[in-house]
């Protein structure tokens, strides 16, 4: 029997590129299937949700989430990291956004 915890993506959070991902807290990626960094060790899920794609990836291999872009269906797209504060708080930092067309000459 297949269950949600068997198929990539279920058990993330659904996001788009509006997101507030402030009270968001750590994210654990359970089956990441795609390698981004090239070192042969899976560590993103992508997940395309009704109104976006999201990419989650794990890139220190920790098991949680280290970023997060989220590509929308209309073109606009963010993208975040998940921050450690020296005093053990943790908490999701925007570090890009925009739209896909977007054009500056």
């Amino acid at each position: 029997m297949v269950n949600s915890g068997d198929l990539p993506g279920l058990d993330l959070p659904d996001v788009d590129a509006h997101s507030d991902l402030g009270g968001l807290g750590a994210i654990e990626l359970h089956h990441p299937t795609q390698d981004l960094d090239g070192d042969h060790i899976p560590d993103a899920e992508t997940v395309q949700g009704q109104h976006s794609m999201d990419v989650w990836s794990d890139l220190d291999h920790d098991g949680f989430a280290d970023h997060v872009t989220a590509v929308d269906n209309d073109g606009d797209y963010s993208s975040w990291e998940f921050h450690h504060n020296p005093d053990g708080t943790t908490h999701w930092v925007r570090t890009d956004q925009g739209h896909l067309g977007d054009h500056k000459h």
